[in-house]
């Protein structure tokens, strides 16, 4: 009897057999496909793997006009001309299920992973297959974890999760596809042009929440303050005491306090001091995970989603798409340890430390997640990281380490000193006991202030007293991971997904820069759709559907009721639409036409002072960068032929062409200099 385990991807395959197999599986190829096989329990077991999807939504018939509901999975090859190799994986699945008796999905156990699985069962191997087949289910890839997974399978697929999948892919197809197609026949019928818009169903409300912010910071209107502090010695170190006003926004205020206090001696008048206990953190999910690799190493919140996979497949951490903060109690938590510590001396030391405490007990948060634990790392060697992948398994060891210690004890101290008859305040901090920050190293850094003894009635002596002028400064800019989290906090989108939509954002050229900044087209996307369709761009009526799809996921809804349910808001805000589409078409073609003139100056030209543009070949198709003042001016300059290219209003130390910098979709963003003779390019 054959029984045929399909996974997710490549990698994993590979470890499943080898877990499976005891090391020893046979490998084959089908198509460059590979695949293994090996026999278990008197049975003949062959695992194969997918390529991620191998199905995806598409039109049945051309897409002219909106509304429209005429959707089915077709192979990816056929819906997205990027995915040709899935075409190969589809041909061998279908030949290795020919003779297969039993079926195991052993994908990713998420949303994606069951729709996948369940796809593959249903087109390649019989509707038959999808009804009895079972359930591998594990969140790590250890051979210890799998071997448990098989022998305890879940004797059904995980059919709430498809469902909720399957009704998740289509709402999105609808919406994104509907809407898009609507804002482009709009500015096709106001401009006759063509031009292609992007809106969605979570991308287009996390735009306007990052507009809103944008608002605000253009709207705002700096005010000036002044500050007045004493500058006092303390056995030879200089401490610098602020005005309990803190900020002045009279400057004949700030004069006078100026005027009272300089000259004057200054006193001790109360010193305070307050203990207080800091208690370990929480286990990461992945939400939490992006935002401190954001803080710690400036990583973007789908670059860490892209490295937690990676350690994943590797076996290195658990599965890293949940939210919960809870560990799972079953697992030997002495072993991990002891198998971290013999890693690295400093993972050693922490292990034994923890060790002497009395019992292992994890600090937990309160978010759970029915599919996977919070992430840990299992103790296995890692092998071969590359810079990146070694930063944040490091993050990931040391919070672990982190979790199980002490509570650290640190101290305040708040000194007011009078001088002159006005008050100042000193502020020290030091941390009396390190306790779990010992664990956490730089990650957990607390700056301490360190003040020496002071007793009230003593004098201090008084170097300066300063007036300082200041302006107030406008709300801070979302970064890509504190959006990721705003996009949490208000339940949009899914831990698996944020990070993509809003990497899509800076690829339709709606949002930029590290600290992010709306573009002319994106304001007036949200402008235009907020003013005639609000619907669209609303965070509560998204977050009403996320909380629908959890229904069908705990089996309070099916999946017909939430699209019929869909459908119907669609069209109604569709029609809305249709009423306005001239206004919103004009608005938005105006826009367009500005954005894409700006993103094509890439910078000054080195030889005449001209605008450097970039330009499309209307003989070779192909893009490169030319002179304004051409024909008076031939500076030309090549450009890489994928991926979106951003002017970085920059010039090269080198050489003093412009830099830019070029996103392509799913891969680390890079700049150069336009100047491919730059010095620096030579020196390499």
């Amino acid at each position: 009897m054959k029984t045929l385990i399909i996974c997710e991807k490549p990698t994993a395959a590979a470890k499943i057999a080898e877990a499976l197999s005891r090391g020893r599986p046979k490998a084959g190829q089908l198509n460059g496909v590979p695949y293994f096989e090996f026999e278990l329990d008197s049975k003949q077991i062959t695992v194969v793997p997918a390529l991620g999807h191998l199905f995806l939504l598409k039109n049945t018939r051309p897409l002219r006009d909106y509304p429209f509901y005429d959707v089915d999975w077709v192979p990816a090859y056929l819906a997205d001309r990027g995915a040709r190799r899935a075409k190969s994986f589809i041909e061998a699945i279908r030949e290795l299920a020919r003779d297969a008796a039993e079926f195991i999905s052993a994908c990713d156990y998420d949303i994606e992973g069951s729709v996948i699985a369940a796809n593959i069962l249903r087109y390649l191997c019989g509707e038959e297959a999808l009804g009895r087949a079972r359930r591998m289910k594990f969140s790590t890839l250890t051979a210890e974890d799998l071997r448990r997974a098989y022998a305890q399978l879940l004797p059904r697929l995980d059919y709430e999760l498809i469902e909720a999948g399957m009704a998740r892919h289509m709402l999105d197809w609808f919406w994104g596809m509907n809407l898009s197609l609507a804002m482009t026949l709009a500015v096709r019928l106001a401009g006759q042009r063509y031009v292609k818009l992007s809106a969605g169903r979570v991308q287009t409300p996390t735009l306007r929440m990052l507009a809103d912010r944008e608002r605000e910071i253009r709207a705002f209107r700096p005010e000036t303050f002044w500050t007045v502090s004493l500058v006092i010695s303390l056995d030879g170190l200089e401490a610098v005491a602020e005005h309990v006003s803190g900020r002045f926004f009279d400057r004949s205020e700030a004069e006078r306090v100026l005027a009272a206090s300089r000259g004057q001696p200054a006193r001790v008048s109360s010193v305070q001091v307050h203990r207080h206990r800091r208690g370990p953190p929480v286990p990461f999910n992945l939400g939490e995970l992006q935002l401190e690799a954001h803080r710690c190493f400036g990583f973007p919140p789908w670059r860490t989603q892209q490295l937690a996979q990676e350690l994943y497949l590797a076996a290195l951490i658990s599965y890293p798409r949940t939210d919960s903060q809870k560990l799972p109690p079953l697992i030997d938590y002495r072993k991990i340890m002891e198998q971290l510590g013999s890693i690295s001396e400093d993972y050693r030391r922490m292990a034994e430390e923890i060790f002497s405490l009395p019992g292992l007990r994890p600090n937990e948060g309160k978010k759970t997640d029915p599919a996977h634990p919070a992430i840990y790392p299992t103790g296995q060697r890692p092998e071969g990281l590359t810079g990146p992948q070694r930063k944040l398994y490091d993050l990931i060891v040391r919070r672990f380490f982190s979790v199980f210690g002490r509570t650290a004890l640190l101290e305040s101290l708040r000194v007011e000193v009078e001088a002159g008859g006005e008050k100042f305040l000193l502020h020290g901090r030091r941390i009396l006991d390190e306790g779990w920050l010992k664990f956490y190293g730089d990650y957990g850094a607390t700056e301490e202030i360190i003040l020496p003894e002071l007793r009230e009635g003593q004098l201090l002596e008084v170097r300066e007293v300063r007036l300082k002028e200041g302006q107030t400064q406008p709300p801070p800019r979302y970064s890509p991971a504190s959006i990721v989290k705003k996009m949490e906090e208000v339940g949009i989108g899914t831990k698996g997904t944020r990070a993509q939509i809003v990497q899509s954002l800076y690829e339709r050229g709606y949002i930029t820069g590290s600290q992010i900044t709306v573009t002319d087209l994106g304001m007036q996307v949200v402008a235009s759709l907020t003013e005639y369709c609000p619907e669209i761009t609303s965070e509560e009526l998204t977050a009403e559907f996320e909380r629908e799809m959890d229904a069908i996921q705990e089996g309070r809804r099916t999946r017909e009721e939430v699209l019929e349910r869909a459908r119907a808001e669609l069209d109604r805000i569709l029609s809305k639409f249709r009423q306005h589409q001239l206004e919103i078409g004009k608005r938005l073609a105006e826009s367009y036409r500005v954005a894409r003139l700006k993103q094509r100056v890439l910078g000054r030209c080195p030889s005449c002072g001209g605008d450097l543009m970039m330009v499309v070949s209307r003989a070779t198709r192909k893009r490169f960068v030319g002179c304004s003042n051409y024909p008076h001016c031939t500076q030309s300059f090549p450009l890489p032929q994928t991926g979106t290219i951003i002017p970085l209003k920059k010039v090269c130390k080198f050489c003093g062409a412009p830099k830019v910098q070029v996103n392509r979709i799913g891969a680390r963003p890079y700049r150069l200099c336009l100047n491919p003779k730059c010095p620096s390019k030579e020196s390499r």
